[in-house]
């Protein structure tokens, strides 16, 4: 059963670390800036579990919580993220199976116009 959903369409900014926006940061868990919170989602086309850190961000310039983790970039590499394209990401009830509560998709509108 879907319950939440957000898209973004990603900036170059986002291959590198995925900055979550207020709207996605509703369906996640509370961010704690000290500790890294671990979200496992299951790559809806690849069928492929992630485990991303959630980080929240006290220092510098930018203070909105991101996906900063080893996974991020290695989920960006795989699907070979470029700016421009869309991140559809959901919550779920609890996949027992996968031990994940979120899903992730990617459309390259470059790829499909």
């Amino acid at each position: 059963m879907e319950l939440d959903r957000f898209e973004k369409v990603l900036k170059a900014s986002d291959v590198k670390r995925l900055v979550v926006t207020s709207t996605m940061l509703a369906m996640l868990p509370s961010v704690d800036p000290d500790w890294d919170i671990p979200i496992r989602v299951f790559d809806n086309q690849r069928h492929r579990v992630y485990e991303f850190q959630l980080s929240g961000r006290r220092r510098g310039k930018y203070t909105k919580p991101a996906f900063q983790s080893r996974a991020w970039r290695v989920f960006a590499k795989d699907r070979g993220i470029a700016a421009g394209d869309v991140l559809f990401f959901w919550a779920e009830e609890e996949d027992p199976f996968h031990r994940t509560q979120y899903r992730v998709a990617l459309y390259k509108p470059h790829l499909f116009p």
